[in-house]
């Protein structure tokens, strides 16, 4: 066979797709155009492979709630106060409705293709996160501060935020804790990417690191014969935490000043306000419940991304920093409820629940953690009304639920064809 026929007996293999799939998700951390293009890329062959292979579109519940939330968001341009806003919001989120449509004309991902996305995504982390501590030494030597290996100083080479960042690498983190059979190298990999997100230091990715001990101590049926590993992996993970609660105690230590109470009642905060993370974001929930009480927007919300004056001109009237004017509510919940209304936010939590149900009747550690780590991420920062977010949620969404539930049926039919044989011997 020549080269070219190989090469094209390559493209026509879905293993092609996964390795587009892989570049989508590795470009993430680069900018907005290079993964536009790869997944403009795996779109393109993707039904290129849909046509040659003349598949048939398949009616999946998992798929089919997220292109209802698009076409929701598409009929929010009919009420929106901003339609032009609503038009660029359209524009921005196709993906919810293209992704879900692609795999639905692709067949079930095997497991070896699966693998290859994580496997590789994995290594494509491994080079980041070397790259970012690389360059924090670097300016460590320059500045001789410590800070320069925490939160979003450890990636501002990229200018990007610490927690896209963590919950990038939580994905790696996760799947190689999910392997069954881990080698040397995987548990070095492990206490890498452990010691990158303790660096990072997201509170809320510490918290799900946390669930996720609890998660794999339950799924793992093999945690018996290889307890010794686990509880080296453990131990050195508490002297990380240990070592590591010196750069980024200061973080939680100030989120403790944070007064609940005064952000729902107080008038105005004035230029000097100590604020925190959580005070913000608790700040934008009490505009939320406002604008549902003064704005009517229950069942229709605002229309898809035209909420931001609105957020704007309450901000005006807390007085609060002129940087808080132009955030959104931090919070994936309250902003999919503020512009589209209950009926978008029933939406997304049925994609949640039915990957939920999924996951947890396959007991696999991994897919049950996409869903804790994105329902827990959801709470404080509008993961799908950025372009990170919105790619790595809808793919991972789609590879979970379109993998699955095909490796189950494949391991029955073996076992069926096994039976067959040993009866027929």
């Amino acid at each position: 066979m020549s080269v070219v026929n190989k090469i094209k007996a390559f493209i026509n293999r879905q293993e092609f797709l996964s390795y587009l799939i892989t570049l989508v998700l590795s470009t993430l951390l680069i900018g907005y155009a290079p993964s536009s293009i790869a997944m403009g890329v795996f779109v393109f062959f993707s039904v290129r492979y849909s046509v040659i292979h003349k598949n048939k579109i398949k009616v999946d519940i998992t798929l089919i709630l997220p292109i209802l939330l698009y076409l929701l968001y598409g009929l929010t341009l009919f009420w929106s106060v901003n339609q032009s806003g609503t038009k660029i919001g359209l524009e921005k989120t196709v993906v919810l409705f293209v992704i879900p449509l692609t795999f639905g004309l692709l067949p079930k991902f095997s497991k070896k293709n699966y693998n290859i996305v994580f496997r590789y995504f994995t290594k494509i982390n491994i080079l980041f996160g070397l790259f970012f501590l690389i360059v924090a030494i670097v300016n460590f030597f320059k500045t001789r501060s410590l800070s320069v290996f925490t939160y979003h100083e450890l990636v501002s080479v990229f200018n990007l935020s610490a927690i896209y960042v963590s919950l990038i690498f939580s994905i790696s983190l996760f799947y190689l804790l999910s392997k069954k059979n881990k080698s040397t190298k995987d548990t070095i990999l492990i206490l890498f990417f452990l010691v990158l997100l303790l660096l990072l230091s997201s509170k809320i990715m510490m918290f799900i690191l946390l669930i996720g001990i609890f998660v794999y101590a339950f799924c793992n049926k093999s945690i018996n014969r290889s307890k010794i590993k686990l509880l080296i992996v453990a131990i050195a993970a508490i002297l990380i935490i240990g070592i590591a609660s010196i750069l980024v105690k200061d973080r939680f230590l100030f989120e403790k000043t944070t007064m609940f109470n005064e952000i729902l009642t107080k008038e105005k905060f004035g230029g000097v306000y100590p604020w925190t993370g959580s005070s913000i974001r608790l700040l934008q929930l009490r505009i939320l419940k406002e604008q549902i009480e003064e704005d009517a927007i229950f069942w229709k919300g605002f229309g898809l991304f035209a909420s931001k004056e609105n957020v704007k001109k309450r901000h005006l009237k807390f007085n609060t920093y002129k940087t808080f004017h132009e955030y959104n509510y931090h919070n994936q919940y309250a902003q999919m409820f503020s512009e589209i209304g209950i009926f978008g936010l029933i939406l997304l939590i049925s994609m949640l629940i039915v990957s939920f149900i999924k996951a947890f009747k396959t007991k696999d550690f991994f897919y049950i953690m996409f869903c804790v780590v994105f329902s827990l991420m959801f709470l404080t920062e509008s993961l799908l009304w950025r372009q990170k977010g919105l790619f790595l949620f809808i793919i991972l969404y789609c590879i979970f639920s379109r993998t699955y539930s095909t490796d189950r049926s494949l391991d029955k039919n073996q076992r069926q064809l096994k039976t067959v044989y040993v009866k027929i011997k």
